[in-house]
């Protein structure tokens, strides 16, 4: 499994225009749809991040150039006729992740910001919402990094296994270490691990195979050769 990150920044249209043509055809759609220049600047990021994992895995940029998304029975991406490369996909602030693996794979990006404890008793289990309010006199950020550990945790499984959070995020229960999770309903544990990117922001990846790379590599769009992306990022 790879693991990989980048900042975002602001686009001119002239870099719009440059960096789309590097996407896959679903990317560039998606893109094109997108009102908030901001957003779409985010959508470019995680696109190009997609095509540096696909090219760090071997793949040559030509066989990229033809690649095509598919999408599973409840809207899980995948590149269609390429069956030992997964991936998921993540944005959120300033920041987009990648994670890819010849297995299923899931991962979820959050900023964290400001949130209501009601909100974790109407989607959490009972265990996590009792985790928080055990927290209630350890602070609020201690509180809001537990909140969202489990909040990426559950994103990143159901981003996992494709049913997405409309199957109910309360069925997942995070291990209180957060090395794994489990569906109650299927009776099935995923691996979970959390990264640290930077303060205000949870990184968290799910998996079957618990081959987690010690840190996830940071992708510099700077130096970036964008003829291949061949090139070695840095790790956090």
């Amino acid at each position: 499994m790879q693991i990989y990150i980048a900042k975002t920044y602001e686009l001119t249209a002239e870099e719009e225009e440059r960096l789309c043509e590097l996407l896959d055809r679903d990317r560039i759609q998606r893109v094109a749809e997108i009102r908030s220049r901001k957003e779409r600047a985010r959508s470019i990021f995680a696109g190009l991040l997609l095509r540096y994992a696909f090219l760090q895995a071997g793949y040559e940029a030509a066989v990229w150039r033809q690649a095509k998304i598919g999408r599973e029975s409840y809207g899980k991406p995948y590149i269609i006729g390429i069956s030992d490369f997964h991936y998921g996909l993540s944005h959120s602030g300033d920041w987009v992740a990648c994670a890819a693996d010849t297995a299923p794979v899931g991962i979820d990006l959050q900023e964290m910001r400001p949130w209501k404890l009601t909100l974790a008793k109407r989607f959490y289990h009972e265990e996590e919402y009792k985790r928080l309010l055990a927290l209630d006199g350890a602070g609020r950020d201690r509180q809001t990094e537990e909140f969202y550990s489990m909040w990426t945790a559950k994103e990143s499984a159901v981003k996992l296994n494709g049913r997405g959070i409309g199957a109910g995020i309360s069925r997942y229960v995070t291990a209180a270490d957060y090395s794994c999770i489990c569906d109650m309903d299927r009776a099935q544990t995923y691996d979970t691990r959390r990264y640290d990117i930077q303060e205000g922001y949870m990184l968290c990846v799910c998996s079957g195979t618990n081959l987690f790379p010690e840190f996830p590599e940071r992708v510099d769009w700077e130096n970036m050769n964008w003829e291949n992306s061949k090139m070695e990022g840095n790790r956090c």
